[in-house]
């Protein structure tokens, strides 16, 4: 079980930003939601997201796969020593036509959609990161307290998802989201922590 910090997402389809030429806008939805489940995207023409390099498990006839690096070659380097993460980003682009991309976590469990926010980045544990859309960068950071390293079993470096758009985090087991209440603590056992408002 894993749970984020602030309410991240609504089950069933979330829309995304990031909208192509004619201002439609990818969907996101999760198929088997606290189970085996899946992140289904459906991409509008010229549309594009990032995911993990063995994240898809199916995508239609117009969509081409490429691979990126957030924040360039260095920031590829960082996030794979330090945080734990694949060096490129697997790009996904209905180049073609309208598309539609499947993808799976590694490990079998639950996926959430989170509504990132400019002025709300999130901290996530190693292998939480999914997908997202292509305005979501995700780089490394260090937690601000030697407790936060040593206690929330996610070591000293995190991945940061930062910017505008529909970000998809992977558990192994059901996600579970809690919102803190100014002065509220919550305290959650070492390894199940997924994801968390930086500053929480």
């Amino acid at each position: 079980a894993a749970r984020p910090a602030r309410p991240l997402a609504a089950y069933g389809a979330l829309p995304a930003t990031q909208p192509d030429s004619l201002h439609m806008p990818i969907r996101w939805s999760v198929a088997g939601k606290s189970g085996a489940a899946a992140a289904v995207v459906h991409l509008p023409h010229g549309a594009r997201i990032k995911a993990e390099p063995d994240a898809l498990i199916t995508m239609s006839g117009g969509v081409e796969v490429g691979a990126c690096m957030d924040g360039g070659f260095v920031g590829g380097l960082l996030r794979s020593a330090l945080g734990g993460e694949s060096l490129f980003s697997q790009t996904l682009s209905a180049s073609r036509s309208d598309g539609e991309v499947v993808l799976g976590a590694t490990d079998v469990g639950d996926i959430e959609l989170v509504r990132l926010q400019p002025h709300a980045p999130l901290l996530l544990s190693k292998g939480a990161f999914l997908a997202a859309d292509e305005a979501v960068e995700v780089s490394t950071s260090t937690q601000r307290t030697v407790g936060g390293a040593l206690f929330s079993g996610s070591g000293l470096f995190v991945l940061r998802a930062s910017g505008q758009g529909t970000l998809a985090l992977a558990a192994h087991g059901a996600i579970m989201s809690y919102t803190l209440e100014p002065g509220e603590v919550r305290a959650v056992d070492n390894g199940h922590l997924v994801g968390w408002t930086e500053g929480t």
